[in-house]
């Protein structure tokens, strides 16, 4: 199977391991609630635990857009497409809510879903238009 991309690996893994890297990497950041206001003085402990989680929870959300969008079933619907994106909004606003004294691994992980939000919409954008190019086309050779 060949992807959009021209090569053999899936998007969703790619995706996947672009958002398990910058959580990995951001766990190794200063976090500046810690340091400026329970005042724990530097370095501060790798959050092995916290990025743990963020990273369950990524692949647990990737799988959930994968399984809405179905790439495997037949071809790109721009329904499954808004579906997906909806979904991805609802997990953009609900970890939008705990940013505020957030570790720095958190505020990425909210990051990476508001950029897989903004490639989704995207992929709705050229869909939507895809399909209203080939229902004008289809209506030009009908009449």
């Amino acid at each position: 199977m060949r992807y959009a991309m021209g090569c053999g690996i899936p998007p969703f893994a790619v995706f996947w391991l672009i958002g398990i890297t910058i959580v990995a990497w951001a766990g190794g950041q200063v976090d500046g609630y810690l340091l400026h206001v329970m005042n724990v003085p530097l370095p501060h402990p790798y959050p092995w635990r916290g990025v743990a989680a963020m990273a369950g929870i990524q692949s647990i959300e990737v799988l959930l857009v994968y399984a809405v969008m179905r790439p495997w079933a037949h071809p790109l619907s721009w329904k499954r497409v808004r579906a997906a994106f909806l979904l991805s909004l609802a997990l953009l606003l609900s970890f939008g809510v705990t940013l505020m004294h957030a570790p720095p691994f958190m505020v990425w992980h909210w990051i990476w879903l508001a950029g897989g939000s903004v490639a989704l919409l995207v992929l709705l954008c050229v869909e939507r238009t895809r399909r209203a190019g080939i229902q004008a086309s289809d209506a030009q050779l009908s009449s």
